[in-house]
Parts: structure tokens; C-alpha cells; sequence
């Protein structure tokens, strides 16, 4: 008896000590014992008693999640719940929510991936990666049209020849199951003039209606390390907001650079070189650099307009030497053409380059991969933009008033940061139709040129405040114009309208109203209605005193001001 009692204690104590807690520190060890034998079942094991533990330590999680995502059993749901549970202490994690998206996808549910991806485009910009990725989520959701024009925009990128290809495919594909077969068709046969090998299997399967949509959704989902994702989520583009305030076309950096003192002296600057960050040396008569700037290396601004440069390539090249160099201003400057040597200046931010005499801008500038201000205004030969336009996705503010362009180019279209464009006094027929893309699109002048039309997307922007079509060849406006929902200011004036463009009356947002030096000789009284109008400019020849007072007696407090004197009427006309 004695000795089966005996027995029975030591089993006790055995048993103790096999189900005994690890202490914190035990636990921490063989937690990094797991890591590195890839043990990740005993990883998600010991993570739940972390979190068990410590609920509220956010990393748990995070970390829960990437063991789960590698074992071979499908744990989708328990990953985005741990995954969700994470992104409340850290919402910002991009990597997170692209992890996220990801599991969204492999679970069937498109639309709360599309939603993800949608908000990381937004945050980082238009890559080639993720517009890839939101191409397949959109396609494999049957969302042919979205998918189409994210491939669309993904192949206006860079990239190797298989991803581009794989692009372009897809991109055909999307036109096929939206029903536009003969597009499908069309692009098919083009793939050799894309720089694609000839695919006649494709042309034939789109031509016989042999393609099958089941067959394409297998997408491969690529083995991508955190690190490798953090790269891909990694936007270019700077901190520098070039729209601070009211003044909506100029950084904290141009504002100091206007109001700067002109050095005439470097040589008295360099005992506080240090803390020398801004320069103007326009109109100094200089031929190139000279040799004391390369001591300013904190330089951040520099303002050489109005010089005549002999070398222009070593002009550039010196220029690359000032390591935070941000902003350059080199309005007449005699340049009449950009050297490939532009490509060096990596970190420029804002560069003006007015009145040059260009009549082209060199493809390299497409490699300023941080620009976020152009202006090439006043350059009276230029008569298009460079393709490469479309590869400076953090592009904010774009000035090309004052040109000889008779168009913007297609690939415009793709900066799709672009808060304000000015193309006013210009020579532009036309727009491009994927105009629509630009949705943070605010100010858009194009006053003063030949358009005629505007193309069916233009209604797409959505975020359009300020829109002047006047002095153009217009005699109608979209029909869905509705669809700018922020517009506050639109100048109609100086077209082709026959009759007041009753699509205004879309407008609740509308603050000002241009119309003058048209060929209608009434404003009819629905314009006062629009809740939100304050000002109204008619023509001075051709409206009525008696049709200005039946609208001010419908809106007492609207001004209509005669475009002869630009006086205000307010009830009555003022003397």
C-alpha cells in the first residue's frame, strides 16, 4: 500500500511539471526557437498564449497572422480577423492592410479587396504593383470596365517584359468578357507593334469566342518577403505640399524664393554656408555655376532665371551635385532644348522652365521620378508634351499656358496625382479621353484654346473645383456633367453656345457662373434657383435689364455683373 501511494505521488509531480506554465521568459525562447526552425504550428500555438496573456500587445497579431499564412491549411478568416485586430492599434500599416487584401482576395471576397487596394493607391500612388493587383481583383470580380483601365494605366509604367506582357493580356481579356470583342479583337492583332511576340492562338480564341473566364482567374499569387512588399508600398513622392493655403501653385520653397533678396556676392555667404538654403542669383549675368555653390550643401532652392548658360550639359551636371537641391527656377534661360544630362537631377521637386524658346521637352525628364511642379509656360514652340510625362506620378501642379500645344497627350492621363493644370492660351483641340483618370484633379484651365468637345470621362472629375472652358469652340456640355459635384467655379465665356447650357443646372455646388459673349440673348430663370450661386457674368449686349431683374427677384442675393463695366446688380443696376 505504502508503496503504490509512493508511486502515485511521483507520478503527480512528473505530471506538474510537464503541464507547468512557462514563465514569460521561457516563453519568449521558444517562441524564437519556433521562428527559426519554422515550426509555425508551435509559432501560432505559443502566440496564443501571448495573447492570451498580453491582449492587447498589437504585434501578437500581426505576427499570428504571417505564421498562419504559412501553413498549408486554409486560415484566410483567421488571418484577416487577426490582421483586423491589428490595424486597430496601427490603421496606417500599409503592409497590413496589403497582407489583408490579400487574404480578402484568396477568400473569394472582391469587393473588400478591391476596397484595400483602392486605399493603398490612394496613400502611395498609382505602382505598377498594385495596379496589377487591383486589375486581378476587378477582373476576377467580373468588373470588366475597372479592370480594363487599371491594365490600361499599368502598361503606360515601367517594367520587365513578362509583367507587361501578362498587362496586356489581361487588358485584352477585360475588353472581351465586357462585350467589346472587336477592341479584344483589334488589340490582339497589335501585339507585335507593343513589342510582344505575335500570338495568333489568342487572336483565334477571341475571334471564335473561345475564350473561357473560369480558365483565366487561376491567378498565381507571387512569393513576396515583408521587406520586398514595404519596397513595392514605397511612395516617391516627397512630404512637400506645393498647395499651401489660398495659394494654390506654390510651395513653403517658392514662396521664399520670390520674396528673396538677389546675392550679388557668394563669396561673403560662405561663413555661414551651413545654413544657406535658399539663393536667387537671376540676373547675374552668369555663363555657368559658379564654383562657390557646390559649398552651399544644405541648398535647397535655387534661382538662376535670366542667365544665359554656354555648356548646358554641364550646367545640369553641376546642378546634381547639390545633394537636397529641391527647386530650381530657370525661367529665361535661353535653353531651347533640355539635355539628356536633366535625368541627374533625381531629388528635384519643383523645376519652372518658362519662356525657354523649347520646341520639345526631352524624354528624360521623365526620370525626375519626385517631381511634383512643371512649368514649361511661355514656350510659344513647344507643340506637345514628352510620352514620358506619364512616369511622374507624384506630379502635382502642371503650367503649360502660353504654349503651341494642340493637344495634351494621352499619357497625361496617368499622373495621377495632378492637383492643377494650366493650359490656358494654348493651341488644344482636344482632350484626352482618359481624361476622367485624374481624379484629384481641383483647377483645370483651359481657357482660350480651340476645343470643341470634351470626351465622355471628363465627368469623371471628381474632385474639380475650378473649370474654365472659356474662350474655346463649345456649343454643348456633357449631359452627365452632374457628376462634378465639387465644381464651385466654371467659365463658360466666349464659345459657340446657341442657348444657355442648361447642364449648369446640374451644379448644386456652383458658386460663379461665366456666360457672357455667347450667342443666347436670355438666361432663363432656373440659374437663380441653383442653391449655392452668388455671382453671375452675362453678356452686356445681348441680356436684358428686365431678364437680370426677374432673376434677382427669384435670388435677391445674387450678383450679376455686365461683362462691359463689371459692375455688380443687385436688385437694381448701379450707377
Amino acid at each position: 500500500m505504502k508503496i503504490r501511494v509512493l508511486l502515485f505521488l511521483l507520478l503527480s509531480v512528473f505530471l506538474n511539471s510537464c503541464t507547468r506554465e512557462l514563465t514569460n521568459e521561457e516563453l519568449a525562447l521558444n517562441y524564437e526557437k519556433a521562428v527559426k526552425e519554422k515550426d509555425w504550428k508551435s509559432v501560432v500555438l505559443l502566440l496564443d498564449e501571448q495573447i492570451k496573456r498580453t491582449p492587447s500587445k498589437a504585434d501578437c497579431y500581426f505576427s499570428r497572422a504571417m505564421a498562419l499564412s504559412n501553413l498549408k491549411e486554409n486560415n484566410q478568416e483567421r488571418i484577416i480577423k487577426d490582421l483586423t485586430k491589428y490595424l486597430e492599434f496601427v490603421p496606417e500599416d500599409e503592409v497590413a492592410i496589403f497582407i489583408r487584401m490579400q487574404a480578402y482576395f484568396v477568400n473569394l471576397e472582391y469587393k473588400k479587396a478591391l476596397k484595400e487596394v483602392e486605399y493603398l493607391i490612394n496613400k502611395v500612388g498609382e505602382n505598377p504593383f498594385l495596379l496589377t493587383w487591383k486589375g486581378c481583383i476587378a477582373f476576377a470580380d467580373r468588373d470588366f470596365d475597372l479592370a480594363e483601365q487599371a491594365y490600361d494605366k499599368r502598361l503606360h509604367l515601367p517594367g520587365v517584359y513578362d509583367d507587361l506582357k501578362n498587362a496586356y493580356y489581361y487588358w485584352v481579356y477585360s475588353k472581351y468578357f465586357g462585350g467589346n470583342k472587336v477592341g479584344a479583337e483589334w488589340d490582339a492583332s497589335f501585339l507585335e507593334a507593343r513589342g510582344f511576340k505575335k500570338d495568333d492562338s489568342l487572336l483565334k480564341a477571341i475571334v471564335n469566342e473561345d475564350l473561357v473566364f473560369e480558365e483565366l482567374i487561376n491567378f498565381e499569387i507571387p512569393s513576396i518577403t515583408l521587406k520586398e512588399t514595404r519596397e513595392q508600398l514605397k511612395s516617391e513622392c516627397s512630404d512637400l505640399d506645393i498647395f499651401q493655403g489660398k495659394n494654390y501653385f506654390r510651395s513653403e520653397l517658392m514662396e521664399q524664393l520670390a520674396h528673396l533678396e538677389r546675392v550679388t556676392n557668394l563669396k561673403e555667404l560662405l561663413n555661414d554656408k551651413e545654413n544657406i538654403y535658399n539663393l536667387n542669383l537671376s540676373y547675374s549675368d552668369l555663363t555657368e555655376l559658379p564654383k562657390e555653390i557646390f559649398q552651399f550643401i544644405n541648398l535647397q532652392t535655387l534661382n538662376i532665371s535670366n542667365n544665359k548658360f554656354k555648356d548646358k550639359s554641364k550646367l545640369f551636371k553641376d546642378l546634381s551635385k547639390l545633394p537636397n537641391l529641391k527647386v530650381i527656377s530657370l525661367n529665361n534661360c535661353y535653353l531651347r532644348k533640355l539635355p539628356d544630362e536633366i535625368k541627374l537631377l533625381k531629388n528635384i521637386e519643383v523645376l519652372e522652365l518658362a519662356t525657354n524658346g523649347f520646341s520639345e521637352i526631352n524624354e528624360s525628364i521623365g526620370e525626375l521620378k519626385r517631381l511634383k511642379l512643371l512649368g514649361v509656360s511661355n514656350n510659344s514652340r513647344l507643340k506637345n508634351l514628352p510620352m514620358s510625362i506619364s512616369q511622374l506620378k507624384c506630379l502635382q501642379r502642371l503650367d503649360v499656358s502660353g504654349t503651341g500645344l494642340e493637344s495634351l497627350r494621352d499619357e497625361l492621363a496617368y499622373c495621377s496625382e495632378l492637383v492643377s493644370v494650366s493650359a490656358n492660351a494654348c493651341k488644344i483641340k482636344k482632350l484626352p479621353k482618359q481624361i476622367g483618370y485624374l481624379t484629384k484633379l481641383k483647377h483645370f484651365n483651359l481657357g482660350a484654346n480651340k476645343i470643341q468637345k470634351l470626351p465622355e470621362s471628363f465627368v469623371k472629375l471628381s474632385s474639380l473645383e475650378a473649370l474654365n472652358l472659356g474662350g474655346n469652340d463649345l456649343t454643348e456640355l456633357p449631359k452627365n456633367i452632374q457628376e462634378l459635384k465639387s465644381v464651385t467655379w466654371v467659365s463658360l465665356d466666349f464659345n459657340r453656345f446657341k442657348v444657355f447650357p442648361e447642364e449648369i443646372f446640374t451644379l448644386k455646388n456652383v458658386t460663379t457662373i461665366w456666360v457672357h459673349n455667347n450667342a443666347f440673348a436670355n438666361i432663363p430663370e432656373e440659374v437663380a434657383t441653383l442653391p449655392k450661386l452668388t455671382h453671375l457674368l452675362v453678356d452686356h449686349e445681348m441680356i436684358s435689364n428686365d431678364n437680370i431683374q426677374r432673376l434677382k427677384e427669384i435670388n435677391p442675393k445674387l450678383y450679376v455683373v455686365k461683362e462691359d463695366s463689371r459692375k455688380y446688380v443687385k436688385g437694381k443696376k448701379r450707377k
